[in-house]
């Protein structure tokens, strides 16, 4: 996730995101409310959340539908989505925000001060694809050591596996959802945002387990998929 890239992608078309999001990308709901039960059954009511690329804060509002205690802090390398994800949970649950950074996961220092064994749970949905494979490597580590000991890590991720045509056949049903927007003015906006910018790192679902159990996390699986979408959970022992 590059400075000019990826980023500035999100930060042009914050306000525009969860109608994008919500019709374009197929079983985006879905995905993100799987996130919620897997932080309600695993952590309970009332967790510390660190929500990693938080966006607009959409995995944050459904979680806290379901552990309505939870306490969260906001991350993302983009000012107008903590912004937009601080307004958000504020106006749906009061008091639920105790913090909130604007910090490149690519650069070294974006967990200073966050404090060691910090957090029940790291959650981050559709962010960590962004990340070239070294830089991703890094941050499933300082997530390991922000967790507290019995604290996940819960990410949804998009994936390729070798041979295998689910990212293209996801990208084609994106396509002809897009027609769904009423504005097309909008839907070409984004889209051109996002063909030009925005940035992925594929690789494959057991790659990618192999990195969060070499970091230390254990029962590391997969929870949920869809085509090329995967929900992802790791246990810090």
């Amino acid at each position: 996730m590059t400075e000019g890239s990826t980023i500035r992608c999100y930060d042009h078309h914050a306000a525009a995101y969860d109608l994008y999001q919500s019709t374009v990308v197929p079983e985006y709901e879905t995905a993100i409310n799987t996130t919620a039960l897997i932080v309600e059954r695993y952590l309970g009511k009332s967790p510390k959340i660190l929500d990693l690329g938080c966006g607009t804060g959409n995995a944050s509002a459904a979680i806290l539908k379901r552990s309505p205690g939870a306490k969260v802090f906001f991350l993302d390398g983009s000012a107008s989505m903590v912004d937009a994800a601080e307004k958000k949970i504020e106006a749906v649950s009061p008091g639920s925000v105790i913090g909130s950074r604007v910090s490149d996961l690519a650069a070294e220092d974006w967990d200073r001060g966050l404090g060691k064994g910090e957090f029940d749970a790291v959650v981050s949905t559709l962010v960590l694809e962004h990340l070239d494979f070294e830089s991703y490597k890094t941050v499933v580590k300082k997530c390991f050591d922000l967790l507290k000991p019995g604290g996940w890590l819960i990410a949804v991720e998009g994936y390729a596996e070798g041979e295998s045509d689910m990212v293209g056949w996801f990208c084609e049903l994106m396509d002809e959802r897009r027609a769904l927007i009423e504005d097309p003015d909008l839907s070409d906006f984004v889209s051109g945002l996002r063909a030009k910018e925005e940035v992925h790192y594929y690789t494959g679902k057991n790659q990618k387990a192999t990195w969060w159990r070499e970091a230390g996390f254990e029962r590391v699986h997969v929870v949920w998929q869809y085509l090329c979408i995967a929900l992802m959970a790791g246990i810090r022992p």
